[in-house]
């Protein structure tokens, strides 16, 4: 006789608690206590319990279902990668789902919830890092998954250098007869999130003390971009005559509204000021900014492809692909000064 399958009233008396409390574990795990979404993942495990639905979907192998998890799902850069991955799953008639994460409990929640509950048949892990033991969860639940930005060991990744997007930024610069540097950067709280702003800084940094240039604190800005008063402190300096003769920005939202300040300040760019972003996003090209592209819609194709490629070949090996950063020369930057 085959053995009876486990059901959501075994999962709640292996845990010690209701069924109602099984049930927001799998649909709203942060409505549960954190030491309660604990026994239950861990009894669901144990248990191997699949919920009806899941089951359902899984007897036709696949519930056609890839997921996105990110932590900023409204940033112009989100959506481009975002429109990467969808170019590639629309093809195969797949469904996205994207999870945004505001903290690192949320994120421990949405990944205990996701391996728990077989809802995906994949998922993309955008520009954050994990804890360990949300790692191992993720593991063991054996969830195809590919982390873009970071490389995690056995996943498959798509890395984003972020140090080196500096340096090249800064090299862009120099060849253009800069000598006078500054740096913009958007200064994330989130301590779940990809610092790619200070790695961006210390490759840029790097390059130009190597060459005997420091920059000057007064033209270095880290902020909140998102406060309404960093329109007036990321471009004090500007007006100065003293001032920066380039300004790198860590994103090309970011360089636009330094060119939009520099244009009421009546500094001429490039001709009394350089600049260079970061991202290629759409935009960077109507405004002739000059940006160094990190591949947003295809970095975001790789991580869908890879995903397929695990679901078609679970066994295969591990993948981590560097993605390409080039520089997009444009009117910002003007001609080179030295020759």
């Amino acid at each position: 006789m085959s053995r009876r399958s486990p059901t959501i009233y075994d999962v709640a008396r292996a845990a010690g608690v209701s069924p109602a409390t099984v049930s927001r574990v799998l649909n709203e795990p942060s409505r549960v206590q954190v030491e309660k979404r604990k026994r239950v993942v861990e009894a669901i495990a144990e248990l191997n319990f699949v919920p009806k639905a899941d089951a359902v979907a899984n007897a036709r192998k696949q519930y056609k279902k890839i997921g996105v998890i990110a932590p900023f799902f409204t940033q112009p850069s989100f959506m481009q990668r975002l429109r990467g991955i969808s170019s590639v799953l629309s093809g195969h008639h797949y469904e996205l789902v994207v999870y945004a994460i505001e903290s690192e409990l949320e994120l421990e929640e949405y990944v205990d919830m996701l391996a728990s509950s077989r809802r995906l048949d994949g998922l993309v892990v955008l520009c954050l890092t994990m804890a360990e033991s949300s790692v191992e969860t993720l593991r063991a639940s054996g969830l195809p998954a590919c982390f873009v930005e970071t490389d995690i060991p056995g996943f498959d990744s798509v890395v984003v250098d972020n140090y080196e997007g500096g340096r090249k930024a800064a090299q862009c610069l120099w060849d253009r007869g800069y000598r006078n540097p500054g740096f913009v950067g958007d200064a994330s709280s989130r301590p779940y999130a990809v610092p790619s702003t200070d790695l961006r800084f210390r490759g840029f940094s790097d390059f130009f003390s190597e060459r005997g240039v420091l920059l000057d604190n007064r033209f270095v800005w880290v902020g909140e971009a998102e406060d309404s008063a960093a329109d007036r402190d990321l471009c004090l300096s500007l007006g100065e005559g003293n001032g920066p003769d380039c300004v790198f920005a860590s994103s090309d939202m970011l360089a636009v509204r330094i060119m939009r300040h520099a244009a009421l300040e009546g500094i001429k760019i490039p001709e009394d000021l350089g600049v260079i972003g970061f991202d290629d996003l759409d935009i960077a090209e109507y405004l002739n900014l000059s940006t160094v592209s990190q591949g947003l819609d295809e970095s975001g194709r790789l991580a869908a492809e890879m995903i397929l490629d695990r679901l078609r070949e679970p066994q295969r090996p591990t993948r981590k692909v560097i993605a390409p950063l080039q520089v997009k020369e444009r009117n910002s930057v003007g001609t080179p000064r030295i020759g």
